[in-house]
């Protein structure tokens, strides 16, 4: 059985445990000769259980740690930042060897520092590394591919972007040929730097056969490597150098590598392969322009998508018929509307807009599809049109999980449960490491009203971003669902930020509503009202306090607004448990039989 991290943070394990698990590190061959890594995990971990995270800051760190003084500037000196990846690297290798059964788990995500406390648990799902033992190399599928990010080993960090582009490519175009899966970019990526072998790659990733390889620079010349390998044995299928200079083609050489494995897996695995790999990106600026609106659009925040629409924006100013570029910012402005960071009346007709011209330039662009699938069906309530247009998004790229994504949500607004669990269940199969596949499995078992598996899913989530405050938001409500209102009440509080986030701080005043503290409540909602002097605020963010109070009129008042406004997750009230102290009202029904209009 595989092991994956229960999001039991430093409140449940206890202090003793942490103490213990600390102590058994610490002895590890990675760690007893290091002081400066001994400090830098007990600095961490002692803020996590005293609750002082906020002290974990780069500045702070360099002079509590690191004894660099008051004049200390990350800057100039980056010994943090090293020790920082130094250090989470050796937790990796620790928990991938001698710590591969411990019961306590203590990591760190890329670019954070603060520690994430938790268990780990038996269960079916994400694979742990270190579980070798557990599941068989003969278990897994060669027909399940992980490209993992090519190594740059230039000293130039501009090539790490052309290295994560030959990386997409090689994803992009192998993920269209039938038969195959890929795994998503989002699990592949988040093995970048870690050092593990083929076999333990595989195992993690439950992937049969694994790409990889590297990029060195010299001068104008360039020497890509590239290696496939068979993860169940570690032999070594097919290996391959690329010469180039750097005025070549970057998008041929990015092509012919992706067609050179390609041909290797027809002829292996997938001898019914007849596609061609075409890379529409006009040159290497502005497919680095995509690459980074992408990545802050993987950030899933409000913050991350306005930067998203921001990049896509001033890329598409100067590469307009890159379609690429429009696909992404479809998507950038429906999850603003999504989330209530923008109004959806205005966010989802630029998703359409886009989506579109997306369309027009690149007719064969599965992103595009599954893009304006989300404005069709969310906005207009088109059902059948918005289906179709993500399903035709996972015939043309099968192994698109995001894609396999968008197209549950549209059966499983039409009610077809459990077509809806089978998309969303392979999303998570396609990106075994991505927060957002984990987090709508989650999600959905919520609304099938299968709480311990939605707590599960969510929790699973939170392991990949701690301090996501969407994932927390419908965990909260998994919580109130289940009564379990302390434990619903101590999440609310803690993903309150400043500025307020609305729709979590309508979940607070939720937790008060439901436990009885009236006065707390109603506080809570003049906040939300006074927020919305200023600001687009969702509807919901008042409606779920007032359905808490059992407001009758007011709840009802909340639903008509969202519809009106056509938010996401109307299409989704006559499945969420939210709503049910609703359902014998007329009005409340009347209002969504909208839906199926």
């Amino acid at each position: 059985m595989s092991r994956s991290f229960s999001r039991d943070t430093a409140h449940s394990v206890s202090p003793a445990e942490i103490d213990g698990q600390l102590e058994r590190i610490f002895k590890s061959p990675g760690f007893r000769n290091s002081q400066r890594l001994r400090r830098l995990l007990e600095f961490t971990v002692r803020c996590v259980k005293s609750g002082t995270t906020d002290q974990l800051k780069e500045s702070v760190l360099g002079r509590a740690v690191f004894d660099r003084g008051s004049a200390y500037d990350p800057r100039i000196d980056s010994i943090v930042r090293v020790e920082s990846q130094r250090l989470r690297r050796n937790l990796e290798e620790y928990y991938a060897n001698e710590g591969r059964r411990d019961h306590v788990s203590i990591a760190f995500q890329p670019g954070s520092y603060i520690p994430v406390v938790s268990y780990a648990v038996p269960e079916h799902g994400y694979q742990r590394e270190g579980d070798e033992s557990e599941r068989g190399a003969s278990d897994l599928s060669p027909q399940t591919i992980a490209v993992l990010p090519l190594d740059n080993q230039s000293s130039d960090p501009e090539q790490e972007y052309f290295c994560d582009g030959v990386t997409e490519e090689i994803i992009f175009a192998l993920s269209t040929i039938p038969g195959l899966s890929v795994i998503g970019r989002t699990s592949v990526f988040a093995l970048k730097g870690l050092s593990l072998d083929a076999r333990k790659t595989g195992l993690r990733l439950s992937a049969g056969t694994v790409v990889s390889g590297s990029v060195r620079k010299s001068g104008n010349r360039l020497r890509i490597f590239v290696e496939m390998v068979d993860a169940g044995t570690g032999e070594v299928r097919w290996v391959r150098n690329f010469d180039r200079v750097t005025a070549d083609n970057v998008f041929e050489i990015e092509e012919e590598i992706a067609q050179s494995i390609a041909q290797v897996l027809q002829k292996t695995l997938a001898p019914t392969m007849s596609r061609r790999f075409v890379s529409g990106a006009p040159n290497m600026e502005a497919y680095l322009l995509y690459l980074k609106g992408r990545h802050e659009w993987n950030a899933m925040s409000l913050e991350g998508y306005h930067s998203a629409i921001e990049i896509f924006e001033h890329a598409i100013a100067s590469f307009p018929s890159y379609a690429a570029l429009y696909a992404g910012l479809a998507d950038a402005h429906s999850h603003l509307a999504v989330w209530g960071g923008a109004r959806p009346r205005e966010a989802f007709p630029k998703a359409e807009h886009a989506a579109r011209q997306a369309l027009q330039l690149n007719p064969l662009l599965p992103h595009a599809y599954s893009a304006l699938a989300t404005s069709q069906a969310f906005y207009h309530w088109k059902w059948e049109e918005g289906t179709g247009l993500a399903k035709k998004a996972t015939e043309m790229e099968p192994s698109y999980a995001y894609g396999q994504q968008v197209y549950g949500m549209c059966v499983l607004a039409r009610g077809q449960l459990d077509d809806a669990r089978a998309c969303f269940e392979r999303a998570v199969a396609l990106d075994p490491l991505s927060q957002r596949a984990n987090r709508i499995l989650g999600w959905a078992l919520y609304l099938e009203r299968r709480f311990s598996g939605a707590e599960k899913w969510l929790e699973a989530a939170l392991t990949f971003d701690a301090h996501s405050v969407q994932t927390r938001y419908l965990l909260i409500h998994v919580y109130l669902n289940q009564r379990r209102y302390d434990d619903a009440l101590n999440l609310a509080r803690a993903c309150q930020t400043i500025p307020p986030d609305p729709l979590s701080l309508g979940a607070l005043g939720a937790c008060f509503g439901y436990m009885g503290r009236k006065q707390e409540a109603d506080a809570i909602v003049a906040r939300i009202a006074a927020l919305a002097d200023s600001e687009y605020i969702a509807p919901l963010a008042e409606g779920q306090v007032q359905i808490s109070l059992g407001n009758v009129d007011r709840a009802v008042e909340c639903v008509g607004r969202s519809l009106d406004e056509r938010t996401l997750g109307a299409a989704f009230f006559n499945l969420d448990p939210m709503f049910d102290s609703l359902r014998d009202i007329p009005k409340f029904n009347e209002l969504i039989s909208q839906l199926r209009q």
